[in-house]
This record gives structure tokens, sequence and C-alpha cells, in this order.
């Protein structure tokens, strides 16, 4: 005799009409025996009387709910009780997504299951956050790939354009210095006030190597009168130039133009000697400043690609294969940093001091602590000062290390731009793309991440990053003195991490 599904009349006492969840029960084919006023919401059924309707006839995909009894079952025969899953149901046309808590009903006479008895929480907004969130993490993922894409064929780009540079630099020959570091700002100062001297001389001297008949058949009036203008202008060329930086750029071009004069000199006026002397004097002051110009592109070139490179290292740092911690020589990655820097270091006339280093050892992320301690030494290396002339050594950066209360102290030191006091105490300093007041002259590239990031780094690995900037002449302490700042700064940026105990 086949089983009798279960009657309303026999869960009379069971009232579970207000409760905040869906509770139901159906019969083995799905239909609803009974079931409380917040499933009757959830499915849009009448609010009172007998519902006649099938559970089924919900299922947005109607194998789910075999896959879902399944399920139920073997959870029931493995005696692990009620089974959770998520369902999609489409009610009236709009989805419902719900979590579903099932066990079957058994006949208390003979066992045999005779029905389904569930509740059932409706999680359809949670889940289509989390959809929202999961596309949105989708798309960043793919804009930071093609970030990272695009950054990387900029970095390729950069290193022709200074291979480029490298062999110009190269076709300057004879040059005046060998390096192919970029001149401190003095030295090109120095350099262009010489050339643009005998550049002057040249030009008196050969205003006055013939009468003014002569003259005025060997050059036009206008002629005359812009040479000795540049004339003029290259005594003062100082005072007329608003910034240093423009200097090589302006010259070479006033020097261009005092070429351009002479070639069309008309022959047979002018004495071949003075003639000969101005062409040289303007082609010498136009080769200098071009090379002045070529290698400073080129050190701004290096200090480009290591900027984009560590943007790329970045915004990729989420989506590139992680790398397990290890343990890792302190030295060794001083070391290694050292190297990748070594060059731009070198374009910038600056000394990389390793003072004191100690062999400790730490646990870290090797890619993601390399790419920290670089940011700190590229911003030492970055923001020092080379052109006081009153300074006996040349520029520097130190590193030094030292251990402490099971810490590792790893110091980076310069002479040059200061770091405000409120910028430090406020944290100005670690907020992402802030970038410090007195650390935008010269134009000096910068992504305002490097810190951040370091300090991100630091303490995911339980450390910290200190800084300190104080002026680098003693007794310069009064910061209400207007030129408080204009002065050179000694400024130490720490990174303390915890000693390695493995």
């Amino acid at each position: 005799m086949p089983d009798k599904p279960p009657s309303v009349t026999q869960f009379e006492d069971f009232d579970f009409r207000e409760l905040p969840i869906g509770v139901y029960m159906t019969s083995l084919d799905g239909q609803f025996i009974v079931c409380n006023r917040t499933l009757r919401k959830m499915f849009e059924l009448p609010m009172i009387g007998p519902v006649v309707a099938n559970i089924k006839q919900y299922y947005a995909n109607p194998r789910d709910r075999d896959d879902a009894i399944e399920k139920v079952m073997k959870a029931e025969a493995s005696g692990h009780g009620y089974e959770k899953h998520l369902v999609q149901f489409l009610v009236n046309g709009r989805d419902l997504f719900a979590e579903v808590f099932c066990k079957p009903l058994k006949d208390l006479a003979n066992g045999h299951v005779i029905g389904f008895a569930g509740c059932m929480v409706d999680v359809t907004s949670d889940f289509e956050t989390r959809q929202r969130e999961k596309e949105l993490r989708e798309k960043v993922e793919e804009l930071t790939f093609d970030i990272g894409r695009i950054l990387h064929a900029n970095t390729t780009t950069l290193v022709m354009v200074k291979q480029t540079l490298d062999a110009v630099v190269e076709a300057f020959e004879p040059k005046p210095y060998r390096e192919l570091s970029a001149p401190h700002a003095e030295d090109v100062e120095s350099m262009l006030t010489d050339h643009a001297g005998v550049l002057t001389n040249a030009i008196v001297r050969f205003s006055e190597s013939a009468d003014e008949e002569r003259r005025q058949k060997a050059l036009t009036v206008t002629q005359w009168n812009r040479l000795i203008g540049y004339m003029s202008f290259l005594r003062e060329f100082k005072e007329r130039i608003p910034t240093p930086e423009s200097y090589p750029a302006t010259l070479r071009k006033l020097a261009n133009a005092v070429g351009q004069i002479h070639s069309s000199i008309v022959s047979g006026y002018m004495p071949r000697e003075q003639s000969r002397e101005l062409q040289n004097a303007a082609w010498r002051l136009e080769r200098v400043a071009n090379l002045i110009e070529v290698l400073e592109t080129r050190a701004a070139v290096i200090q480009m690609d290591y900027t984009i490179h560590s943007l790329r290292e970045f915004i990729t740092s989420d989506v590139r294969e992680p790398v397990t911690c290890q343990r890792l020589s302190v030295k060794v990655l001083i070391e290694e940093c050292a190297k990748r820097l070594a060059e731009y270091a070198h374009s910038l006339k600056i000394d990389i001091e390793r003072k004191e280093v100690e062999d400790s050892h730490v646990w870290a992320n090797e890619r993601e602590l390399l790419r920290a301690l670089s940011n700190l030494l590229h911003n030492a290396i970055k923001y020092s000062w080379h052109r006081d002339p009153e300074r006996a050594r040349p520029a520097w950066v130190s590193i030094r290390t030292k251990t402490r209360d099971q810490n590792i102290y790893i110091e980076f030191e310069n002479w040059g731009v200061p770091i405000k006091r409120e910028e430090i105490e406020k944290a100005k300093v670690f907020e992402l793309g802030y970038r410090g007041e007195m650390s935008k002259d010269r134009g000096r590239l910068g992504t305002g991440i490097g810190l951040t990031d370091a300090r991100r780094v630091a303490e995911s690995h339980g450390g910290k990053i200190e800084i300190e900037s104080r002026p680098a002449v003693r007794g310069s302490q009064n910061e209400k003195q207007e030129d408080y700042y204009d002065r050179p700064f000694l400024t130490k940026v720490t990174m303390v991490l915890p000693v390695s105990r493995r």
C-alpha cells in the first residue's frame, strides 16, 4: 500500500507563520503542503488559504532540483543532517537567489521518505552585490594587466631611447669630459659661461675687422643688428634666462642663429680669419649645449625608466603570481638595490655608500621587499642636492643597518631636499600620490607612490617606516626663518623589520 502524503492537520501545532525566514514542506513531487508568510512573499503566493503550486515550477533550471535532492539524500544517509545550497529561482520573470536548508520528511511507521521540509533565506541582494563586485574585480584585473602591458612597452621604448642617446653622446668626439653622466648645475653654468664669452669676443672681433662699407656689403643691416643683440645677450644670459635649466637650450638656439648668419656672409668682404673664428666659436657653443642637453635627457630617461618600472611593479603586485616568503639576507638585498640603481646614481654623479651593513636576515617576500627598498634608495638619490659649490665631498647617499630589540633598521640617508616637519608629523608623505612641497624643484619626476608602497610592504612584514629630516648645518634650527627650507637637509628614511628567527 503506497505511503500517504502528510496533511496540513498533522502540523497544526507548529506555528511558523511569522518567522523571518521562509519555511515550507513539500511532497516528494514538489507540491507545497504548507509554507509561512515569508516564503509566500518570496514566491508571490497568496497570503492566505491553501497554496496550489509546485516548487519545481520556480527553479530557473529544473535539473537543479534533482541535484539538490540528491545532495540532501546523501547528506541524510551520511548523518550530516541539513544540507545548505544556493538555488536560483525564477519568480514572475525576476531572479530570486536563496540559500536553502532542506531535509527529508519520513513516515514514522516505516521510515520511508514522504516529502521534504526546509527553510530558505532570500540572498538576492547580497548575491547580486557579490556578482557586481566579482565583475568589477575582473575588470580591474583586466585593466591592471593592460596597464602593466602598456608600461612594459614604455620601458622597452625608453631602453631604445637610452641606447640612441648613448650613441649620440659617443659621436661627440672629442668630448669636453669623458663621462656619460650629466654635469652638475654649477659645471654646466661654468662651461656655458666660458663658451658664451668666447663667442662674444669672436663677434666683437668679427664686427671690428672691416670698415663700414665692407661690413654693409658682407651682411644686411638686420643681420648686423642681430649679431650685436646676440653679443649683448651672451654677456647677460644668466640674468636674461629665467631658470638655469633653460641655459643649454637657449644658448644652443642662439649659437645656431649665429651660425646661420655666418653662412650668409658674402665672401670677399670680411677677413677670413675672423670669419672662421666666429664660425668655430658658434659651433663650439652649440655643440657643448647639445651635449649637455643630451646627457641631461639621458639622465631623465634613466630616471623615467625606473619610475615607470616601479609603477608597473606596484600596479600589478596584486595580480601577479604570488611569491612565498623566505629567509633573506639584508646585505644581499641592499647590494641588489644598489646594483639596480647604480646607473641612475652615476648619471647624476652620486655615490652610493654602504656603511656598517650587517648581515642580518628577515623573513619576507623577496619581490615586494626589493621593490620597497629600491624605492627608498631611488628617492634618496633623486632628492639629493649637487649644486653647493662649498661642499668638499661629492654628492652621496648612504645606506646603513643596525640591529636592536630583535629588529633590523635599514637607513637611507641623503644630503639635499628637505621634508617639512608637518608633512612627517601628519603622515602626508605616506598618502598615495602625494609629493612633498619641496620635492618638485628642477623637474624631478615622481609618482607619489614610493613611500606609500614602502610602508605597505613594511607593515605587511610586521615592520614600519620612520622618517626624519633636519638642516645639514648645525645651528640652523629656527623654522620661523624665511629661508629655513631653502638650505640643504639631512633626510633619513628607515625601514624597520623583524629579524628572522627561523
